[in-house]
């Protein structure tokens, strides 16, 4: 389930006046969990004032001539990743929750930061499963045809059991790192589970099973740590053209990464090292 900005905003969420002094509102940054605050007048919200502002201005000042943050709007439902892609594109300060024109909460980098650590991946760094299907959404919404790469690694209880499962993280750690380095501009890699990864990219069937190809020859090619050898088997499924179809789109999304994975367990039972699917069904 993507979590919605409603979830984890600061609330209730206070304001200042703008023609408050600051030794005044000082006071309020020890009182209030908020490192941020939205500055009003006249009823009217009109900036943001960070503890950045109040550490750095004069205390003799008033809050309009300190504030320097910048703000936007956003409705309760907002997915937590399109909040991040706000707050990260425009260097924002916070975001003013609103709702029927009435302030309902706050998110600010810090904020948002602590709730996008429950969604990473502590071993690899990598995003859950959430982060790919918020974009993965959005892609299918515009229309766009979607791929799924599935990968996992090729006898890695085996890994284990023989070097250990300290060698075995730092090997997970390190195929994060080489993966994440080798991705296509747009697209989403995340951690699925145990030594499985899923690579979501706006494509067609032909170039995502170049992708894999070429990734399993890098990770094949790679020396881990201790040299131990690693290869991947992987599957690769399309939604083909987005159009009418039978099933919605989380079900069509489910579908897809079914059978990529699906694919995937496949090509490791024959030692291909890849199997594809070019289109899903019901």
């Amino acid at each position: 389930m993507i979590r919605k900005i409603a979830d984890f905003m600061i609330v209730p969420c206070e304001t200042v006046e703008a023609l408050a002094g600051l030794r005044q509102v000082r006071q309020l940054f020890s009182e209030k969990q908020q490192n941020c605050f939205p500055v009003t007048d006249n009823g009217q919200i009109i900036g943001i004032l960070t503890w950045e502002d109040i550490i750095t201005a004069h205390p003799n000042r008033i809050v309009a001539d300190a504030m320097s943050g910048q703000f936007a709007y956003a409705e309760p439902g907002m997915p937590l990743w399109r909040a991040q892609e706000l707050l990260e594109q425009n260097k924002l300060s916070a975001l003013l929750v609103s709702e029927q024109d009435s302030l309902k909460g706050l998110v600010t980098p810090a904020v948002l930061t602590q709730e996008l650590g429950k969604h990473t991946d502590l071993l690899t760094g990598l995003y859950k499963m959430d982060y790919l299907y918020y974009h993965a959404m959005r892609l299918m919404a515009s229309g766009r045809e979607i791929a799924i790469l599935f990968a996992d690694i090729d006898n890695f209880g085996e890994i284990n059991k023989q070097y250990g499962h300290m060698k075995g993280d730092r090997i997970l750690k390190e195929l994060s790192a080489l993966l994440q380095a080798h991705m296509l501009p747009g697209a989403s890699l995340c951690r699925f589970g145990g030594d499985e990864f899923v690579i979501l990219m706006a494509c067609s069937w032909d170039a995502a099973v170049a992708v894999a190809h070429k990734l399993a020859q890098i990770v094949g090619g790679n020396a881990f740590t201790d040299n131990i050898p690693v290869a991947l088997s992987a599957g690769v499924a399309t939604t083909g053209r987005m159009g009418d179809h039978p099933l919605s789109s989380g079900q069509l999304l489910a579908s897809v990464i079914n059978k990529a994975s699906l694919a995937s367990t496949l090509a490791k039972k024959d030692n291909s090292r890849l199997k594809e699917l070019e289109q899903t069904g019901a």
